[in-house]
Parts: structure tokens; C-alpha cells; sequence
């Protein structure tokens, strides 16, 4: 039998594997860049050495960043809620791990931009990659995560006043 606490520890989990494969996939890319494209970290960019593969070494897809960023969100709002006050600590976890994932995702919409899309880049002529999706979705768990925080924040100070916090 899972009790509440399980449960909430169990999301987190979840959560931050799903937000945690999405900052993986750009320190795989910048790793596998500097390594086999002779240091090439961009399509504009010259190489330092002799490439192995050229850039760029493996494309990432939208849906890459996408499906693990709505994962997410579809996790945060239960996450937060059956997160007990005396664990606030995994909710700032869950923001850093959040961070990575909307880094990543703002890093690929510039470095794979889209023949067509919503949001323009006059300096190229193009637009911005759909990874903007997975930026939108990684801000709006971070928004909840903040007004979670700022609530269950409250509960643990009155609770470490009161001196019941769990041991």
C-alpha cells in the first residue's frame, strides 16, 4: 500500500526524468558537437580540427524536447499537490532540473530554426524550431513549482517554528 508521501515522491521522480532527458539531449549534443564535428557548434560556425561527422551530428527534433516537457507537465500540478510541506526541498529540485530542460529547449528553437512557424527571425528569414513548445510547457511547470513552493514554503517555516517537522 503507497501512502501520500509515496505517491508524491514517486511523481517527482517521474518528473524529473522526464525534465531531465530534455537538458540531457543539449549536454549530449554540445559534447558530441565539440567531439565529432571538429568543434563546429553551430551551422554558421567554422571547424577547429577535422571533423569526424559534420554538423550537425545528430538533428534534434521537436518532439525530442516535446513529449518529455508535457509529460512533465501533465505531472506538476499533482506532483505539487501531494507534496508534503516538510519536503519542500524536492520542489526546488524540481525547478533546477526545469531550468535545464527550458535551456535546452530555448538553445535548439535558435539552432533549428523552422521554413515556417509562428515566431519570426527577420535576421534570417526563417523561424524559430517548434522546440518553443517544449520552452512553453518547461515555463508553465516552472510557474506552478513557484506558487508551490511560495505555499508549501509557508507550511514548513510554521512547521520548523512549531518544532514538528518530521525527523
Amino acid at each position: 500500500m503507497t501512502t501520500r508521501r509515496d505517491r508524491g515522491a514517486l511523481l517527482w521522480r517521474v518528473y524529473a526524468i522526464a525534465l531531465g532527458f530534455n537538458a540531457l539531449i543539449l549536454v549530449a549534443f554540445i559534447a558530441g558537437s565539440m567531439f565529432f564535428t571538429g568543434g563546429q557548434m553551430g551551422e554558421s560556425d567554422t571547424t577547429k580540427w577535422q571533423p569526424v561527422w559534420y554538423w550537425p551530428v545528430f538533428p534534434v527534433p521537436a518532439w525530442l524536447l516535446i513529449i518529455p516537457a508535457a509529460i512533465a507537465a501533465v505531472i506538476v500540478i499533482p506532483m505539487c499537490v501531494l507534496t508534503p510541506a516538510s519536503h519542500v526541498t524536492r520542489l526546488l529540485n524540481a525547478a533546477g532540473v526545469t531550468g535545464g530542460s527550458a535551456a535546452s529547449a530555448y538553445v535548439f528553437m535558435f539552432m533549428f530554426p523552422a521554413k515556417s512557424g509562428v515566431f519570426p527571425i527577420p535576421e534570417i528569414g526563417t523561424y524559430v524550431g517548434p522546440h518553443w513548445i517544449a520552452l512553453a510547457l518547461s515555463l508553465v511547470c516552472l510557474a506552478v513549482l513557484v506558487v508551490a513552493f511560495l505555499i508549501k514554503a509557508a507550511a514548513y517555516e510554521r512547521m520548523r517554528k512549531a518544532g514538528t517537522l518530521p525527523q
